[in-house]
């Protein structure tokens, strides 16, 4: 088991699990070597032995339930992240024409929930270490069955603590990367939801000529009213010829 220790082992480590992306089935590192059992089993009597194993099954189980568990948690990341990449990318047209702070800003947030995502997506997908009996070494082996089954589960857990240990520092360090990534989007969101999309001209407001000549219900031409004469007959009008 690779063992990350010294100075900014927690980043270091998840870094690791950002790039066992690229590396299906690598061994992920943790921060500590499991203690070795070096106490004598030959002591114990039958009862305890039966004491051991049985503790040895519910941790064993406990352990694997806490892996579910950091998995699950580690999907909800994985969602969170996908939309805050969304609202990020949704932004970019506004934020490029603005001010280099403002950009800056940006990219950073954008980092962080590339982060996100690379190590939540490795939580779901990383090998993930656990001790474990093995049924023929178990009935192969030279001490009697309940006795070696007592070693056995004494030797596994330890690994298994280490593995559900970091991959909880893991889950946390991703959570706080989403945390960072949202509050520094929100610093600029007011300039970025303020800021004018380009290219797009502002539409001119319509005159009153357009107005008449979109609403307004066009007139026929007036005709000349017949006169009178003095004797109250209808004066003759002059017809304009039509030609044919």
């Amino acid at each position: 088991m690779h063992v990350v220790r010294g100075r900014y082992a927690e980043a270091r480590v998840y870094g690791w699990y950002v790039l066992a992306l690229l590396r299906p089935g690598v061994e992920v590192p943790t921060f500590g070597q499991p203690e070795p059992f070096t106490a004598d089993i030959e002591r114990f009597t039958p009862d305890d032995l039966k004491i051991i194993v049985e503790e040895g099954r519910r941790q064993t189980d406990r352990q694997l339930a806490d892996l579910e568990k950091n998995r699950a948690r580690a999907a909800t990341l994985l969602t969170i992240g996908l939309a805050e990449l969304a609202v990020l990318a949704a932004s970019a047209g506004r934020v490029f024409p603005l001010g280099v702070p403002v950009r800056v800003v940006w990219a950073i947030s954008a980092v962080l929930v590339v982060l996100t995502i690379g190590g939540a997506a490795s939580l779901l997908t990383s090998r993930a270490d656990f001790g474990r009996l093995e049924t023929r070494h178990l009935a192969a082996g030279p001490m009697p069955v309940l006795r070696e089954a007592a070693l056995g589960y004494a030797h596994a857990v330890g690994l298994g603590e280490e593995t559900v240990r970091t991959r909880i520092t893991v889950l946390r360090d991703g959570v706080l990367l989403a945390v960072m990534a949202a509050l520094l989007y929100a610093v600029i969101w007011p300039v970025v939801t303020t800021a004018k999309t380009p290219g797009t001209a502002p539409r001119p407001s319509p005159t009153g000529e357009n107005i008449c000549r979109a609403t307004c219900i066009p007139s026929s031409p007036s005709r000349p009213s017949p006169t009178t004469t003095a004797t109250g007959d209808l004066a003759p009008t002059s017809a304009t010829p039509i030609p044919s």
